[in-house]
């Protein structure tokens, strides 16, 4: 195995998703669905601020943008009660307590939308090449090996662009909408959020690609992608309620981990990332090992 050769198949996996405008598509999708998701929750926001202030008796001045209460409500002890019997984790709320809610409105939507967008974006890849015999070029010049990690390398990048481009977009939405001139800081912040939610990404794309190779269909793929995205949402909670002496194999699902990317300490985040991308290579080298054994053709 050569990295140089993974990587001139990560760079060949680039190239070919700017070439068939591929890579546009997903920047703009991931632009579009941080405006829409930062955009709709602001102005739900600001309609709940009027009902919150009244219950929680923080006065909002009249013709003041959203944003003045809900940095006020992190203040307000009643509020902050109910996020930490919410949380069920102290360690989480403490590292979460006192941050901007357009920032944390942002990671919430962020970490939810990943796994479904990696598996829309991804799990056709490999099949999709493989059914049109295009992979033959080039397993000619590299390795089965190098091509499927060359392929998981060049689609992470890719997403990672998508993700920052998202948080610019987010961004600009809070910036215009909401109040306070800390909103202007909060770049940062939310470039923070979404290599988190890359970090995320890694499993989840790892499982797209693992599912792509044992098809040569990008339809088939796809249905079966989306069916393991339910049963991966299912499974883990099953295993912790009802799991026994097997709850452990809990660990084994990227939503068990994804609480530790809440965490601002650098250990937790840290170990998450390393365990989450553990788990999208094997995951890929379940397809891999079926793929290295079958006709490419």
């Amino acid at each position: 195995m050569s990295w140089r050769r993974i990587w001139q198949s990560a760079v060949f996996e680039l190239f070919s998703a700017m070439r068939s405008r591929r890579a546009i598509v997903v920047a703009v999708l991931y632009l579009v669905v941080s405006l829409l998701c930062m955009g709709g929750s602001i102005t739900l926001l600001g309609k709940m601020e009027d009902q919150l202030s009244q219950v929680l008796q923080v006065e909002k001045a009249e013709g003041t943008k959203s944003g003045v209460v809900s940095a006020a409500l992190w203040k307000s002890k009643p509020f902050q009660k109910l996020v930490r019997g919410a949380l069920k984790d102290s360690l989480v709320y403490d590292d979460i307590c006192g941050k901007h809610p357009a920032e944390l409105i942002y990671a919430w939507f962020v970490l939810l939308l990943v796994p479904p967008l990696t598996l829309m974006l991804s799990a056709n890849r490999a099949a999709s090449e493989i059914g049109s015999g295009s992979v033959l070029y080039m397993i000619t010049r590299v390795t089965r090996l190098e091509w499927t990690l060359g392929k998981y390398l060049g689609s992470a990048l890719l997403i990672m662009v998508g993700l920052l481009i998202g948080a610019g977009g987010a961004w600009a939405v809070a910036f215009f909408k909401l109040a306070g001139a800390d909103v202007a800081a909060l770049f940062p912040s939310m470039l923070g959020w979404s290599l988190k939610a890359w970090a995320l990404s890694l499993s989840w794309l790892g499982l797209a690609l693992g599912i792509s190779h044992f098809f040569k269909s990008g339809a088939k793929a796809d249905g079966v992608a989306w069916v393991m995205l339910l049963v991966f949402a299912a499974v883990p909670d099953w295993l912790r309620w009802f799991g026994g002496r097997y709850a452990f194999l809990a660990v084994l699902f990227p939503s068990t981990v994804e609480k530790s990317l809440w965490r601002s300490s650098f250990a937790p985040v840290a170990t998450a990332t390393v365990w989450l991308l553990m788990l999208g290579l094997c995951y890929l080298s379940a397809g891999y090992a079926y793929f290295s054994r079958r006709d490419a053709r």
